[in-house]
């Protein structure tokens, strides 16, 4: 339908002054925040305004305030659905009208509105109400069918438009309704088309466009969008379209959780960024419940390891991966490889390198330590290198001669190994497009590979290039899981050189590669490599083991609260419905699915005493054990709700099932029907999918959640999350306890897989550590969880297993640890996280007279912490000189420990811990090192002799070296600053000179170090936390 330019014609009528109306409570802290943030915004001239703040931090409360006492213009408020705009419009209550009277009046209910037609002061409507499509057109529909057309002969379904038409015209003329159908579905596809082009507005149904032409006509100054996330479609487009149509009104956005943008149309993402602008204020959960406003919750892991069958299934699929990594690495016989080069280099005539083509690319000397050379390493299936015998001298022959032009090709396709490629193009700092200038430049371009080039050779024991560097990572690269590595290396070795070949023998090589990469979940495509589903990467998510691990969980939960537990449990789907082809013989249908879990529960006395029942799509599944009762419960609610359903029991899934008939049973009553018997306890544990259990489901008394679903995204993540954390008036010390159940078998490639899962759905979560820190990602559940992998828990899971019960036993602990009501620090601080791979011993002490403690990790990083904050004040690199305060250091579970400056300013607190990381971290080509001493304690006869309280005193200490450090690259940059740092370290941690180590017997100090064991090594993390 054409837009008709009369339906926004601006009146020229006077407007009367915006009313002098006051919020009747008290902001909360953040609310406060985001005022001060949005009047200083508003002053500057700034029409946007991006909040994110999560469930129950008072968002409608918030956008209330700015529009009555910051904006103060008419505003209209666009809602998801009609229960969220009822609370816009009910929420006004807690305004007062400042009218002149000695008494506050209330707020004129006609100056509130929930209809499209009567715009007031502040209206509230659905998104629906002014993005609402037309019904159809001639010219809508003449693009639908021109859609059609063209997919009917794009399909070869007909040969040519004449041809297409007449099947239209058949097909509408002997079925209709599958006509009217598939129209409808063109119709909207031609309609987004159009949106997308920006004609948003031509889209629209009438009924949309009076409603924008009244709220012109009223002045709406300020448009309100809750739970913005939604507009990364069509509500998005509509209301862009409409912004210049409304005069350009402030913008204010409000979400708890920031859309997920994976694979939404790019224009569709530029157009929401460009509407709603950038986020300006995050409020995170931690904030809200330090101030009171939701429940202190607990973030805990239970591991489980595949079943047996499961583990065999893995460990085939990583037995053939690795049997091809080594096929790729093995080199191919000499003879071939140099008939090879010979006929690629016949016909050239440029400028001639030496004959020996296999010298140019051999990067170690075969003698050389520990290291070994490419051309004389076997690699087996498993990975493991041997040497190579020496191969007998072969006769000597004519060199022949190999042009500069032709090196690459000299290396024959088929003969060059992955291993002999890796270690080329580090050399020659090879891109596909060219030779980089330096390695810089190679490393800027191609990151990753720079990194797992690297780290795959030395895992290999081959030597790296001179003039590459050693990756600056804190863990050996034995450490790195196998597939981080994998990924990357292979995706560039089939796409830069096995495709490029000339020989088909590589082409059928790559698609080898590329096939066994996808059982393991991983795609190599035209434009880089990407994550696919696979079988491997199937069996850890829905391991049978993880249904099983519910049962210990509310075993010991049950046994802590007693009635009071209600727990949910929620997985991706009912069942899993369809398993790809190498595993369908190990999962089945229901295998990591909502009754799988269910029926475990139902099988133990004990969780089966929690009366388990399972919300599906389209019933309500429980045990005979409450069936009537249940049944009972929900009649008389049903009655009191004054719905019209008549409920029956029955069989499904060899359970009975509650079922409903009439005109109002739907899964929105009967989600809601199980909802408040879940509240009342008839049942204490509920299980679900995320679909049902998601977005806009509450129930307040949930102090248990297990999330067995494999869903990563920060906007569910963040929705199942925030379910049970609500705050529940009858139990005012409610503390959550959020589980997730991973599946580990880290002795595979494949085996971190659901670990990566876990790892990414804590990536934007903020969790309570255990020293009382606020932090965000995986480490707040335990400072072992890292980034790659847990350090140092293989074979440990049980003992895990048994802290993470422990601590769900500790809630009140817990509840202390957030304190709540108490001030808090609102700028994260950046924190050094250290294990030391050996812990001090107790005969190693401080090499000082007098020293009476030895050292421990805490105490020693302590002391190195004090060496660098009184070097970088003295040498004013910081910007607050802080030269009287101590370094805080603090131990946490596992023998970690965590060092930071208190007062310190973000800037400065950065440059601390980066200089401690260095003090602390591997010797990575320090350009200064210093000593570090011990003194020992040794036994003498006459301490022997004595009892061990006396004997003490009669000890001896031995000096002696145990570690080189490196001195931190702020404090190495030239010898005043060196010295500067000798002195404090000589203060605080030992004796020693610091000797330049870049080259002659200070580098060679630092290699020895290296390979003699006196080179720092320890798990290192830098992180913002809160304090």
């Amino acid at each position: 339908m054409p837009l008709r330019e009369e339906q926004f014609e601006q009146r020229a009528d006077q407007r009367e002054p915006f009313p002098q109306l006051r919020f009747r409570g008290q902001l909360r802290p953040s609310q406060a925040d985001v005022v001060k943030l949005a009047r200083q915004k508003l002053a500057d001239g700034a029409r946007q305004l991006h909040i994110v703040a999560p469930p129950g931090s008072g968002k409608t409360i918030l956008g209330l305030y700015l529009w009555a006492e910051c904006v103060r213009l008419p505003a209209v408020v666009l809602s998801p659905n009609s229960a969220i705009q009822a609370q816009w419009a009910a929420k006004v209550d807690q305004f007062s009208w400042q009218n002149g009277d000695p008494e506050p009046a209330n707020v004129p209910a006609e100056w509130i509105s929930t209809k499209p037609d009567k715009p007031a002061w502040l209206t509230s409507l659905t998104y629906q109400s002014v993005t609402l499509p037309g019904r159809g057109s001639d010219d809508l529909d003449e693009q639908a069918r021109s859609l059609w057309l063209e997919r009917l002969i794009g399909s070869e379904q007909a040969q040519t438009v004449e041809e297409a038409k007449f099947w239209l015209a058949d097909l509408k003329r002997h079925n209709r309704d599958y006509y009217d159908q598939r129209l409808s579905a063109y119709r909207k596809q031609a309609r987004d088309a159009m949106a997308i082009a920006g004609d948003a507005l031509q889209t629209l149904h009438v009924s949309a466009l009076d409603t924008l032409a009244r709220l012109r006509d009223r002045g709406v100054g300020l448009v309100i969008v809750d739970e913005c996330h939604h507009l990364l479609g069509h509500w998005g487009r509509v209301l862009e379209a409409a912004h210049d149509l409304l005069a350009g009104p402030i913008v204010i956005a409000l979400t708890a959780t920031p859309p997920d943008r994976d694979g939404k149309l790019p224009a569709d993402v530029q157009r929401y960024d460009r509407y709603l602008g950038e986020i300006d204020y995050e409020v995170p959960v931690p904030a809200v419940v330090k101030d009171g406003f939701l429940a202190p919750y607990q973030d805990l892991a239970y591991f489980v390891r595949p079943a047996p069958d499961e583990l065999t299934f893995i460990a085939n699929a990583d037995e053939q991966l690795h049997e091809l990594v080594a096929e790729l690495c093995q080199p191919l016989p000499q003879e071939e490889e140099t008939a090879e080069a010979i006929e690629t280099v016949e016909d050239t005539d440029e400028e001639e390198l030496p004959a020996d083509v296999e010298s140019a690319v051999e990067v170690t000397d075969e003698n050389d330590g520990d290291f070994i050379s490419v051309q004389a390493a076997e690699i087996t299936g498993s990975g493991i290198i041997r040497k190579l015998a020496e191969p007998e001298p072969e006769p000597a022959e004519e060199a022949v001669p190999v042009k500069q032009k032709d090196f690459v090709r000299a290396q024959s396709p088929l003969r060059e190994s992955l291993l002999e490629w890796l270690s080329r193009i580090l050399l020659e700092k090879r891109l596909p497009t060219g030779l980089a200038k330096d390695w810089n430049a190679f490393a800027k371009r191609d990151p990753d590979l720079a990194w797992a080039a690297r780290v795959f050779l030395l895992r290999r024991r081959i030597k790296l290039p001179d003039d590459v560097p050693l990756p600056e990572d804190d863990v050996a690269p034995q450490e790195v899981p196998e597939m981080e590595l994998l990924a990357p290396v292979l995706d560039r070795y089939v796409r830069h050189r096995l495709r490029r070949s000339k020989d088909p023998r590589d082409h059928a090589l790559a698609q080898r590669v590329i096939q066994r990469l996808r059982i393991l979940g991983i795609q190599i495509t035209d434009t880089g490599w990407q994550p696919c589903a696979s079988p491997v990467g199937r069996v850890m998510a829905y391991s049978r083991g993880k249904s099983q691990a519910l049962v210990p969980i509310l075993q010991a939960e049950y046994q802590l609260l007693g009635d009071k537990l209600r727990a949910v449990v929620i997985a991706d789907y009912e069942k899993t419905s369809a398993t790809s082809g190498a595993a369908e013989n190990l999962l089945d249908d229901e295998a990591g699915g909502a009754i799988a879990a269910f029926k475990t529960l139902t099988q133990n006395a004990t969780t089966d005493a929690l009366h388990p029942v399972l919300l599906t799509g389209s019933s309500v599944l429980i045990d005979d054990d409450i069936a009537v009762l249940l049944k009972q419960s929900c009649e008389e609610w049903l009655t009191a709700e004054k719905y019209e359903v008549e409920l029956e029991l029955g069989q499904d899934e060899g359970f009975r099932a509650l079922r409903g008939r009439g005109r109002d049973w739907a899964p929105r009553v009967y989600v809601e029907m199980i909802t408040e018997m879940f509240q009342r306890g008839v049942t204490k544990c509920l299980v679900g999918t995320r679909g049902l259990l998601g977005e806009g489901w509450d129930a307040n008394k949930i102090n248990v959640l297990i999330d067995l679903t494999t869903v990563t995204t920060s906007m569910t993540v963040n929705q199942l999350r925030g379910r049970s954390i609500r705050l529940d008036p009858a139990e005012p010390l409610k503390v959550a306890n959020n589980w997730d159940v991973v599946c580990l078998a880290p002795e595979f490639s494949k085996g971190l897989d659901d670990y990566r899962r876990f790892r990414l759905k804590h990536q934007r979560l903020y969790g309570v550590t255990d020293d009382g820190a606020i932090e965000k990602g995986v480490g707040h559940v335990h400072p072992a969880f890292t980034q790659l992998r847990p350090e140092g828990l293989e074979g440990s899971t049980a003992l895990l297993n048994a802290d993470m019960l422990a601590r769900a036993a500790r809630r009140q602990s817990c509840r202390e640890l957030w304190k709540v009501g108490s001030p808090y620090r609102n700028q994260p601080l950046r924190t050094l996280e250290i294990k030391l791979a050996k812990e001090p011993g107790a005969d190693e002490f401080p090499p000082f007279k007098g020293a009476k403690q030895a050292w421990t990790t805490k105490s020693l990083a302590q002391a190195i912490g004090l060496a660098v904050l009184h070097s970088l004040t003295e040498a004013r690199l910081l910007t607050d000189p802080v030269i009287n305060s101590t370094p805080q250091a603090v131990d946490r579970v596992g023998g970690y420990v965590r060092v930071f400056l208190e007062e310190a300013n973000e800037a400065d607190s950065r440059l601390f811990t980066q200089a401690l990381h260095e003090a602390l971290g591997p010797l990575h080509e320090p350009r200064y090192v210093i000593p570090r001493q011990i003194d020992r304690l040794e036994a003498t006869w006459l301490s022997k002799l004595l009892p061990s309280i006396v004997g003490q005193y009669f000890q001896r200490r031995r000096r002696e070296q145990v570690m080189l450090h490196a001195v931190p690259s702020q404090l190495a940059r030239n010898k005043d600053l060196v010295a500067i740092y000798e002195r404090y370290w000589n203060q605080h941690v030992s004796p020693g000179e610091a000797i330049f180590a870049l080259r002659g017997a200070g580098e060679d100090l630092a290699q020895s170090a290296r390979t003699g064991g006196q080179a720092p090594s320890a798990f290192i993390h830098e992180k913002d936390v809160f304090l």
